[in-house]
């Protein structure tokens, strides 16, 4: 009997976790995005080795300007070392802990109903279902399936770790298991800060096994809240530092109550109608005319203080041995949402897929617990019910696997969300930039991911929207300017330049790419005023025009970089590289008196490669026009430098110098 229901529940386990790999197997295909992966893989250079500057930078700072979360970045840099910059890597690790926190849901689930002493049908049911709901349920997909993300992932594994071991504690009453759930915690906050509600689930757990209110009970939980209440201050500090946290002073507490009780009803109706998820849930737009929000607003919380206290009243008042059930499973949903409710504004989303990971575990349980109890009262129904959890189930699979689709790239994931909050219009048909925020970032992202394709028309296309609109910021007005440079419309890139400028004019980038739209329209006097300026603001122009004057270089484009590298001598005069390769410019345009005073400069150098190279080209341009005694002087310099020349070459030039000296004929 005993091994009959081990293999049914490994079984059971094992279809649930090879659906759960099916529902997330596309994500494996998927890209980078600029979602955020782009701070946390693609440009993060603390990730790219295990040395110990890395790592201390990963423990001791915030490196992605947002959030402190060390275990999460080492695990990126785990996958930076096995698969660099495949993103298959990545995605898969995403999968491979989601299996395995279905896992850990699925035995935590059976120990909670053993200990709750449901029978053996009932625990696999609960644990089947509320595994299966936890693995399959498309508000999964944000979490999964976006790298960026995997704090989720990471942060719930050692989230629901820590809550097995509290029960193995309850239960065995030994300070090993006690010891481990404090770990457990500090690990899933190290992963996440959301994980600071976690002593309060704790107190769910204890109000689910009727443990009584006592000193003791006070005391285990003291190291635990102390910790939750650091790590969450260190995360409100750094999201208020970085600027993550909105200002609210225009609401009043009323709205803020009311745009949290409606993210609140929204992740329970998402729980029972994941049809229409997006990346995005804007806040709410104003309704014309009286500036009114939408009617639910204003019945969420009454609808909030409904769904949470009707069923604790019914069953405290009609079904008493249900009320502990009831109020775990909401108590731990409501513990597990309650930072992330929008009374303090973090982002520009009223909600998030992602914050409803850990926290459907309650509702799982709760649902999965009740429907439990009709299959027990009314046992002829039993089969066709489980048929219908079966198919209603396949359709949340269907509908997980379909949504992963939307995070293929960085494209179709705002694209989905442009569709889903599109561009909203005023009554006179015009569209309204004050309620369309949501579309702008939308279009923003989508026009910076068509740029750094090099799809120029696409990616004007989308910036040209948000200057309609006039929700254009500095960047958008730079990135326009470069696309009108790249096409050669010199004059239009001037005025975008400019608008930048107006919008914030105190970026020294802007100034220097301004400057060297003026270079290449001729303009030297405004070049220089603009190189001025960047330099006064920033002392990284002068290498920014430095890289520019460089790659033009390279890039054969030899009569800007000159002008160019002009106003970087007006500058600094004392650097030879300038010296250098303006000359190399001037003498591929024929310029070669010119090149030559640049090289007699540069060979002066205490660099070591520059005098090599200028000590080259001189003998090379001293041969070119006959001047055989010193190109014979630059030889011997270059050779005595390193230089390899060809042997045929350096014995024409001591030759020619040779008779030039009289001595030959």
């Amino acid at each position: 009997m005993k091994n009959s229901y081990l293999i049914k529940k490994l079984l059971f386990l094992g279809a649930i976790c090879v659906l759960t790999y099916a529902c997330f197997s596309y994500t494996q295909y998927n890209q980078f995005t600029n979602w955020d992966d782009d701070f946390y893989v693609t440009n993060d250079k603390y990730i790219r080795e295990f040395s110990k500057e890395n790592l201390k930078v990963i423990f001791t700072e915030d490196i992605t300007k947002n959030n402190y979360h060390p275990l999460c970045m080492l695990s990126l840099a785990v996958n930076y070392h096995f698969s660099k910059l495949d993103p298959q890597g990545y995605y898969l690790t995403n999968i491979f802990i989601h299996i395995i926190n279905v896992i850990i849901v699925f035995f935590l689930l059976l120990l909670i109903c053993a200990r709750l002493k449901i029978d053996q049908a009932g625990r696999l049911f609960i644990a089947c279902f509320g595994a299966l709901w936890f693995g399959v349920h498309p508000m999964r997909v944000e979490s999964v399936s976006w790298i960026a993300e995997r704090k989720d992932v990471l942060y719930a594994f050692f989230y629901f770790a820590g809550m097995y071991c509290y029960m193995k504690y309850i239960a065995a009453n030994k300070l090993t298991w006690y010891f481990a759930t404090y770990l457990l915690f500090v690990a899933s906050c190290l992963s996440k800060p959301m994980a600071v509600v976690f002593p309060f689930s704790l107190l769910c757990i204890d109000l689910l096994m009727q443990r009584k209110w006592s000193k003791r009970l006070v005391i285990e939980k003291i190291l635990f809240f102390v910790s939750s209440i650091i790590c969450g201050g260190a995360a409100f500090y750094t999201q208020n530092h970085t600027g993550a946290i909105a200002s609210f002073s225009t609401l009043t507490l009323a709205e803020r109550f009311m745009y949290a009780a409606y993210g609140f009803i929204m992740y329970i109706a998402k729980l029972f109608d994941p049809l229409y998820l997006s990346t995005f849930y804007p806040y709410p737009f104003r309704i014309y005319p009286g500036n009114y929000l939408p009617k639910i607003f204003y019945a969420a919380p009454v609808i909030a203080l409904a769904v949470v206290f009707i069923p604790l009243i019914y069953t405290w008042k009609k079904k008493r041995e249900y009320f502990r059930i009831v109020a775990f499973g909401m108590g731990f949903f409501v513990a597990n949402v309650m930072f992330v409710l929008q009374f303090i504004s973090v982002g520009a989303a009223i909600m998030a897929d992602r914050y409803s990971y850990v926290a459907y575990f309650g509702l799982f349980f709760l649902l999965a617990f009740f429907l439990n109890e009709v299959r027990k009262r009314f046992t002829s129904f039993a089969i066709p019910l489980i048929i219908v959890l079966l198919c209603l189930s396949g359709g949340l699979a269907y509908g997980c696997y379909q949504r992963t689709f939307v995070w293929h790239d960085s494209e179709t994931l705002l694209t989905d969300a442009i569709e889903k909050y599109p561009l909203k219009k005023d009554p006179e048909g015009n569209y309204d930039s004050k309620n369309s925020g949501i579309a702008q970032l939308s279009y923003k992202w989508r026009g910076n991911y068509y740029l750094d394709k090099g799809d120029l028309d696409k990616a004007l296309q989308d910036y040209e929207v948000l200057i309609t609109l006039r929700g254009a910021d500095a960047k958008v007005f730079d990135r326009v300017a470069v696309i009108y440079t790249l096409r050669k419309d010199y004059k239009k890139a001037l005025e975008m330049f400019s608008r930048s400028i107006e919008e914030q004019n105190t970026v020294y980038k802007t100034y220097v790419d301004r400057c060297i739209t003026y270079t290449l329209m001729g303009d030297t006097v405004s070049a220089f005023k603009d190189y001025v300026t960047g330099i006064q603001l920033n002392t990284k122009a002068e290498q920014m025009l430095s890289d520019s004057s460089f790659s033009c270089v390279q890039r054969q484009l030899y009569g800007q970089a000159i002008l160019q590298y002009n106003m970087l001598l007006k500058i600094n005069t004392n650097n030879p590289f300038y010296y250098f390769y303006r000359g190399v410019a001037r003498y591929n345009t024929n310029q070669t008196g010119p090149a030559i005073d640049d090289w007699e400069v540069a060979v002066k150098s205490n660099v070591q490669d520059t005098k090599k190279a200028a000590s080259n080209n001189l003998c090379v341009a001293y041969d070119a026009i006959g001047d055989d005694t010193r190109a014979l002087c630059y030889l011997e310099m270059a050779l005595a430098t390193g230089n390899v020349i060809k042997p045929d070459f350096a014995q024409s030039i001591r030759d020619k110098a040779k008779a030039q000296m009289g001595g030959g004929k």
